[in-house]
């Protein structure tokens, strides 16, 4: 899987095909996160939410981590080398970061890319990173339960996985909730917001510590 050749291309993507919705989605829980310290960020693509992050957590430290060097290089650009920001070139599962040393977890239109049960693996490793009392910002996109809406999503993303499958060998091939697996690790959800007749979803979930 290699995105690498999308960096140059992904943000006027995202702003022809959503607007502002998934930018919304992926910052819409940053009041409540403020006070967190040391963020993991996984899967940023070209740094949309690192930029705003990095500007209103002042105190916050961040690592951030991307399976392509050529996204990690557009999110670097987009924090004009912060030097509260360190970046790594690395792949989930394979990659295994430092335990328990994350008081927030961000996935950000990152999980969906992974099919069973490599999702369970990847949100195990970054589960094993996060604190006792850590939180988890996830943005996203889901199916609805019923009605039109159901039946838009449904045909928008057999779209885009087929899309994505193509243009960067990814190997997921539908849409899997991460939701059981988060809860397996002691995370539950907070708060849930959906935009875009119920498309997209932003969530902030927290460890039974802070619930």
């Amino acid at each position: 899987m290699s995105f690498d050749w999308l960096a140059p291309h992904y943000r006027w993507m995202e702003a022809v095909l959503a607007g502002r919705k998934m930018q919304r989605c992926r910052v819409a829980w940053l009041d409540e996160v403020r006070a967190c310290r040391n963020v993991l960020v996984v899967g940023e693509g070209p740094g949309r939410f690192l930029e705003v992050a990095v500007a209103q957590m002042p105190d916050a430290s961040f690592v951030c981590v991307d399976a392509s060097s050529a996204m990690l290089e557009r999110a670097r650009a987009a924090v004009l080398g912060n030097p509260r920001v360190s970046f790594l070139h690395a792949s989930l599962p394979e990659w295994e970061p430092p335990a328990a040393a994350f008081d927030l977890i961000v996935t950000h239109f990152f999980l969906d890319c992974f099919p069973e049960p490599v999702l369970s693996q990847v949100v195990a490793r970054l589960a094993a990173a996060a604190t006792p009392d850590a939180r988890w910002l996830l943005a996203d996109f889901q199916i609805p339960e019923r009605g039109l809406a159901r039946l838009r999503a449904r045909g928008l993303l057999a779209l885009a996985y087929r899309f994505f499958r193509i243009a960067t060998a990814l190997p997921a091939t539908e849409l899997v909730s991460p939701d059981e697996a988060l809860q397996r690790h002691g995370f539950r959800l907070k708060s849930r917001i959906s935009a875009n007749w119920g498309l997209l979803h932003s969530d902030l979930w927290a460890r039974d510590a802070v619930v």
